[in-house]
């Protein structure tokens, strides 16, 4: 990890007439201070670009691919099982970042580059199954190396819980507007969701949403790194053990709350097939309020944790979640839309509180990049079972069925977190 060095250079601007002596740590605040606002654009941008890609390929392709092609569920969720094990692969990348820090930049930007590319790809190559799951996989190994880099930056930018905090909520606002835009382009440009020509412009907007991350490869500084102290405390080996069991735990319970990715992809094909073209514009139109939402679960989730252990906070909005999940498989449009909200506003107090424990814990270990990347990794085995579970399953039986399923199988993510000490 690169030190930042400053030469003692006396300078003698002038102020009211008088000449005055900035000192050296005046000189080491503002340049830290201008590093990390460059960073935090590099965040946002990142962010945003990363969440827009993201809302297309879950929330819209799965409408284009099941209900306007009408592909073979089964072999989709056959090339998804392989398309989604690359994302197994944060861990190795945490490393690779934490080990060859020098190299970051070159990663970061090689990843940018393949990810604009597989993305245009993999949203128009939806009709050749084979076709669109290698560039699915090439577009998910690309978005989770920037993430993965991104991670490293936060760490190395973080030194304390507001800064955090801070960097998280810039994330969220950013992810959320990120996910609002390709919500707006659909109901701007889909009048006939069965009319193919207005699905190929809904995804070449999509492939121009994502040209802003082209930002981020001049904005961010990646030799940037927040030094409180130059000597690191010392850490005994049995409380570095007991970082590593605490991660353990925090990752098996991050796997089993992100079982609701069971009804990933048949999600919004249920509600058009259940509700109609009416019944999913009006849900299209509500992500801007869902939004909202998160991003206030966000802030509120910073102000509990002052309050309260974030393990308890885990635990709580954890339940609450679960119930609102086994909920809306009971209900008509309305109710699900109320429990849908609902469900973003617990979940961003607890994806906070999730991501904010882990670094914590991620900072008293020896690979922090690594161990931070264990939620990405819950992801990732979240996302190889529970995806193409559910889109294979999505043929045998119902959706209502399948989010039921979910919500119990959520229950399971209560159990390591009693294990935590926090």
């Amino acid at each position: 990890m690169k030190q930042l060095k400053y030469k003692t250079v006396l300078k003698e601007p002038v102020l009211n007439g008088s000449s005055i002596l900035e000192s050296p740590p005046d000189l080491l605040i503002n340049e830290a201070s201008r590093k990390l606002k460059y960073n935090y654009i590099g965040f946002f941008v990142v962010y945003f670009t990363l969440s827009s890609i993201t809302v297309y390929l879950t929330i819209y392709l799965p409408v284009y691919l099941f209900s306007v092609l009408n592909v073979n569920r089964s072999d989709l969720a056959f090339i998804q099982i392989f398309s989604y094990s690359v994302l197994f692969f944060a861990p190795a990348l945490g490393f690779l970042f934490d080990r060859y820090t020098l190299y970051k930049k070159l990663l970061l930007n090689c990843s940018i580059i393949l990810f604009l590319f597989s993305s245009f790809a993999t949203l128009l190559s939806g009709g050749i199954l084979y076709n669109f799951g290698m560039f699915l996989a090439l577009n998910l190994l690309s978005h989770e190396t920037i993430k993965v880099g991104m991670g490293k930056i936060l760490i190395e930018s973080a030194p304390n819980e507001v800064i955090k905090d801070k960097i998280l909520i810039i994330i969220n606002i950013s992810s959320n507007i990120g996910g609002f835009i390709p919500s707006m382009v659909f109901l701007l440009v889909i009048s006939n969701i069965y009319n193919l020509n207005l699905w190929t412009n809904f995804f070449l907007f999509g492939g121009a949403s994502i040209l802003p991350i082209l930002i981020a490869l001049f904005c961010i500084d990646h030799n940037y790194t927040h030094q409180v102290n130059t000597k690191k405390p010392k850490v005994n080996e049995n409380h570095k053990k007991k970082n590593y069991y605490q991660i353990l735990f925090l990752t098996l319970s991050f796997i089993m709350i992100w079982s609701d990715k069971l009804y990933q992809y048949p999600f919004t094909p249920w509600i058009l097939s259940k509700f109609g073209q009416n019944g999913l514009k009006i849900l299209t139109s509500s992500y801007g309020f869902f939004l909202i939402l998160n991003t206030l679960g966000y802030v509120i989730g910073q102000k509990i944790s002052k309050k309260f252990t974030r393990k308890n906070v885990i635990l709580i909005t954890n339940s609450i979640y679960i119930c609102l999940i086994c909920f809306m498989s009971f209900s008509n449009l309305y109710f699900l839309l109320i429990l849908y909200a609902l469900n973003w506003f617990v979940s961003g107090i607890m994806l906070l509180n999730y991501t904010s424990l882990i670094i914590s814990f991620s900072k008293h270990v020896k690979y922090q990049n690594v161990s931070y990347q264990m939620l990405r990794f819950a992801v990732a085995i979240a996302s190889v079972i529970f995806i193409p579970l559910g889109t294979f399953l999505s043929s045998l039986i119902s959706t209502e069925l399948l989010i039921l399923s979910a919500g119990f199988l959520a229950i399971l993510s209560l159990i390591p977190i009693f294990f935590i000490k926090s």
